[in-house]
């Protein structure tokens, strides 16, 4: 790993051991910066691209937080952690989407995330949370609930304008794909994404910083 560098390095090697004995070798690619978006460590091409996935659920928790959504359904940091998270679908977990589902009067048959295989409902789904949340906002706001997941859907285009704002750059120029929970997600570069992390932790926005404390009261 080299430090302060904005040019490929080498990436790290992940070695797995059994018994003393080295089992596999796993590259690894990894960037750090700062909230201004200035590389302080590589590993590898810090302009590789891969899709965020799962890792964006923060950030699309950003319409939650920026639109009233907390508040008019008197939503809690618990509420706001499990959207940013993928949950185990313990009951706990599930009751507790259900809950957000239900102080919002939005049926959980309008969830379009999959039934896991071998479940009941699409509230077992690891990304039920998320999905409720975007839910919740298409309710506060009127919005259509049964295209929630449509590239051109109101609260999309909220979360798609949210992130290109906060990497500075045009909203056309994110590519989008559905994720396995049928959710858009973004095809970003690593120092993309790793700036999108510094900024949820510099504590300089109080929407972002509503969800870092929700996440860690709440892991």
């Amino acid at each position: 790993m080299t430090r302060g560098k904005r040019t490929k390095t080498r990436a790290l090697e992940v070695r797995l051991l059994r018994e003393g004995i080295i089992e596999s070798v796993h590259s690894a690619q990894a960037v750090v910066c700062d909230d201004r978006g200035r590389m302080l460590y590589v590993a590898g091409n810090p302009e590789t691209s891969t899709f965020i996935r799962s890792a964006l659920k923060p950030f699309q928790a950003l319409a939650v937080t920026t639109t009233g959504t907390l508040e008019r359904y008197n939503l809690t940091d618990r509420d706001l952690a499990i959207m940013c998270g993928s949950h185990h679908s313990t009951m706990e977990q599930v009751r507790q989407v259900f809950n957000i589902l239900w102080r919002c009067d939005v049926d959980p048959s309008a969830l379009q995330c999959p039934i896991p295989p071998g479940k009941e409902s699409s509230l077992q789904h690891n990304c039920s949370g998320k999905h409720a949340g975007m839910l919740a906002v298409c309710q506060q706001r009127q919005w259509l609930l049964k295209t929630y997941l449509e590239y051109n859907h109101p609260v999309q285009k909220l979360i798609l304008s949210q992130v290109a704002e906060l990497l500075q750059m045009p909203e056309q120029e994110l590519i989008l794909a559905h994720d396995d929970c049928n959710a858009p997600t973004y095809f970003l570069q690593l120092r993309q994404m790793a700036l999108l992390y510094a900024l949820l932790s510099s504590g300089n926005n109080l929407a972002m910083e509503r969800i870092v404390r929700a996440m860690i009261s709440h892991p």
